[in-house]
């Protein structure tokens, strides 16, 4: 019986050898997977759906709210640099964007991804090839209404229309709702309640969204006000910051 239970410490030993290698090998292939992806030289390679390795996009129908982050989160978190599309004079945001992926692997992928919604909103997605003269990528990672920001890894939130109202979609008659994400995950009803009471705005309903499958927080919510008054005083705090974080504000239905 000594002899059986030190051949099963053998064994042990070896299974746990195994799974330790089979682990070293899995984070090497991992390594060299993502060392390949970044390899400039794939960087154009005709590809699976995108046969002439295109890796600038066009995207339409963006909502007035989103950022930097959630449009990479969005696009797999492979987007190295975005130009929001705005009014040259007044800056405010067309809801479209150029975005530049990291290769023309990762470009198919997003445009595989057009019609899907985005913040209640289905996003239009389409190669667009850099005309002939253009510089593209840009120098800096963000580009809204002609301004540069983030520039080589760093960068504020990349919001696309900048803040307060005249960063928002046009308001709807009577409009009572307002669109509220880049939430804080420590958010609760007393502190949106708080923070829009700073402009005398005071709230009649909050919903917070979670994902369907896990229950998790998504970061964004809907509020209510009594009137429409008390709406519009609620959005000039778009770009304010809440619990650390700049709110992205929007009208609604």
């Amino acid at each position: 019986m000594e002899g059986d239970a030190n051949n099963n410490d053998d064994y042990g030993d070896d299974v746990e050898e195994d799974e330790a290698a089979d682990q070293d090998g899995a984070a090497t292939n991992k390594d060299d997977n993502n060392a390949e992806e970044d390899d400039p030289a794939n960087k154009n390679k005709s590809v699976k759906g995108n046969p002439t390795g295109v890796t600038r996009l066009f995207l339409g129908n963006l909502p007035f709210a989103v950022d930097e982050s959630s449009l990479n989160d969005f696009l797999g978190g492979y987007m190295t640099h975005v130009k929001w599309i705005t009014d040259k004079e007044t800056g405010r945001f067309y809801g479209s964007a150029f975005v530049e992926m990291r290769n023309s692997k990762d470009a198919a992928g997003a445009v595989a991804k057009a019609g899907t919604e985005l913040m209640g909103r289905p996003i239009k997605i389409n190669f667009a090839e850099a005309r002939s003269g253009d510089i593209w990528p840009p120098k800096q990672r963000v580009i809204t209404g002609g301004k540069q920001a983030g520039g080589g890894g760093g960068g504020g939130g990349g919001q696309a229309g900048g803040y307060g109202t005249k960063a928002m979609s046009e308001k709807p008659e009577g409009c009572t709702k307002l669109f509220i994400g880049n939430l804080s995950y420590d958010i609760d009803d007393d502190a949106i309640t708080k923070f829009f009471a700073n402009v005398d705005a005071e709230l009649k309903a909050v919903r917070w969204l979670h994902h369907k499958d896990s229950g998790d927080f998504k970061g964004v919510g809907f509020v209510e006000f009594w009137n429409t008054e008390a709406c519009e005083k609620g959005a000039t705090l778009n770009g304010k910051n809440l619990l650390g974080r700049p709110i992205r504000i929007d009208w609604t239905d």
